[in-house]
């Protein structure tokens, strides 16, 4: 469907959602002409309908508190930094493969599962919760960070419903504030709980941690911002690196040739050692990075995502004014032919060394670009690097007959019509990893 949509309106064009208009651009150069100029770093006013969803930090805040918590921010996600998380990466890994003990060699939905185990690495890296004893992984469903409602299509679909002072009024709206409300308190009584911290000189064990420690110094960091920050990176990072890791999971199993290269991989790095990844084990994971981002190219977690123009852009013979909104569909890019051949077809070596320096840097948007791109799409990667690698070291997996093919359907992320199928069988060579 995305190339016959560049094929029947170019590489720009115009849409309306509801009663509102927005600039569609789909080609990497022209992109680059939005998401690479910084004057363009505000967020089209969809995003304000997502605060329940996403949370009310980096992703859907103004400018000017984007810049100032983004600064903040990003020496807790350097690599650096990133190397004491991979504890909890394998300790939820760890907890996973013995879930999946229990299946058998019968048909499993991993959606689910996967969900809980990405549920448990942000309950202890980002909230900074102790480790639960035993083999079972937490429940993400219990989690007031999993309860929220998306009001976005509901809003658009009652135009009046727009404006917050009508909004607030209805039940959805009522509903969407005691929600808010609770992930608060949530986040507000572990801050309680970890005042001490701000006179410990201790590294931060969780990003949680690291906020309070960080308000004790920057004054104008305020209680308020580390509770949305913290909702921001439990809300966002649930659904988009489950989704993804998921997908990864599944397309693995499908695609044989490429579960086996990427096994022959971690034979090469771990050989007969049962020990758990190191950051630099992670790193030379390089055909499992391959697959993860083939995976992310066609089925990017965000479907969708926007800026408002800070000064007129031209593209082509078009000029976008200087306040326009305008949307990028990554998906579509991603599968635009003259960026990447075959471009429906599931091929990790779209992004060997080779093919990703000849590609325009703006044809691949897995984690945005630009200077408002995810900070965290380093701590994603070595996650579901560390996550998909344990699996792979106990596991078999393999398609499930008649459920061979990912249909997506859209929420705020991209998810799995009608679940996830996969079987997964121990390996011969199982008693290697154990």
């Amino acid at each position: 469907m995305s190339h016959i949509v560049y094929q029947l309106y170019g590489p720009i064009f115009r849409i309306w959602l509801t009663v509102f208009p927005f600039v569609v651009v789909l080609e990497p150069e022209d992109i680059k002409k939005v998401l690479g100029n910084s004057r363009n770093s505000s967020k089209v006013f969809l995003y304000g309908f997502l605060h329940n969803f996403l949370g009310k930090g980096l992703l859907t805040s103004d400018v000017e508190t984007w810049k100032s918590h983004r600064k903040i921010m990003q020496p807790a996600f350097h690599l650096n930094v990133l190397d004491k998380f991979v504890g909890s990466f394998n300790h939820a890994a760890r907890k996973l493969v013995e879930s999946f003990s229990s299946a058998g060699e019968c048909p499993t939905d991993i959606t689910n599962v996967i969900n809980d185990c990405v549920y448990e690495v942000l309950n202890e890296t980002v909230i900074g919760n102790e480790r639960q004893p035993g083999n079972k992984l937490l429940n993400s469903k219990d989690s007031p960070f999993r309860q929220g409602q998306i009001s976005l299509f509901y809003r658009l679909s009652h135009p009046w419903l727009i404006f917050d002072c009508f909004y607030k009024k209805t039940d959805i709206g009522k509903k969407e504030e005691r929600h808010y409300q609770v992930l608060f308190d949530a986040c507000k009584k572990k801050i309680n709980n970890n005042e001490e911290l701000n006179n410990n000189d201790c590294n931060a064990s969780s990003l949680l941690e690291f906020m309070i420690k960080t308000s004790a110094k920057n004054l104008e960091f305020t209680e308020q911002d580390i509770v949305n920050e913290c909702c921001t990176f439990m809300l966002a990072g649930q659904d988009s690196v489950g989704s993804t890791l998921a997908m990864t999971l599944f397309m693995l199993a499908k695609y044989q040739k490429w579960q086996s290269k990427c096994v022959g991989e971690l034979n090469d790095i771990f050989g007969c050692d049962s020990r758990d990844p190191s950051f630099k084990d992670l790193k030379d994971m390089r055909y499992l990075e391959m697959v993860i981002k083939e995976t992310m190219r066609l089925y990017p977690s965000v479907p969708m995502f926007g800026r408002v123009l800070g000064e007129d852009v031209k593209i082509g013979k078009h000029v976008i004014p200087k306040g326009c909104s305008v949307l990028i569909f990554p998906q579509t890019t991603h599968r635009l032919s003259h960026h990447y051949p075959n471009p429906h077809e599931f091929n990790p070596e779209n992004f060997n060394s080779d093919n990703s320096a000849k590609r325009h840097p703006y044809a691949y948007l897995a984690f945005s670009a630009g200077s408002r791109n995810c900070i965290g799409y380093k701590f994603a990667l070595l996650e579901m690097k560390s996550i998909i690698s344990k699996v792979l070291r106990h596991y078999q997996l393999e398609p499930v007959p008649g459920k061979e093919e990912l249909v997506t359907k859209f929420r705020v992320t991209a998810r799995a019509k009608g679940g996830l199928w996969i079987k997964i069988k121990p390996r011969m060579s199982y008693q290697v990893y154990n």
